[in-house]
């Protein structure tokens, strides 16, 4: 009787990986291109995100730009001036005779 030697197991994974070289490579580039995927999804999800905040806070800002815009034009209305110096300050047109006219020299 012989006996028949069987091949050690580190040889046998050797050659198999050398045999599948090609279909080990493409399964590395299927799974480093399914991650970066995954990755620039995610990136482009948090970038949206980001965005639609950012556009909410523009539209904000927007809303209270007019509310601000339309309290200065009620608050520097000619009238309103007039009536409030009136008012609260007691001030009158000048009559002609009060008028003081200052020479030049």
């Amino acid at each position: 009787m012989t006996k028949r030697r069987t091949p050690a197991l580190i040889k046998v994974v050797y050659y198999d990986l050398k045999r599948q070289l090609l279909n080990l490579f493409l399964f590395l580039a299927v799974v480093t291109t399914a991650m970066t995927v995954i990755y620039i999804a995610h990136l482009n999800r948090n970038l949206t995100s980001e965005r639609d905040e950012l556009l909410s806070h523009r539209d904000q800002l927007d809303r209270e730009w007019r509310h601000l815009t339309i309290e200065q034009n009620v608050l520097t209305e000619h009238s309103r001036v007039e009536r409030l110096a009136q008012e609260q300050l007691d001030m009158r047109k000048p009559k002609p005779s009060d008028e003081v006219v200052v020479p030049w020299p």
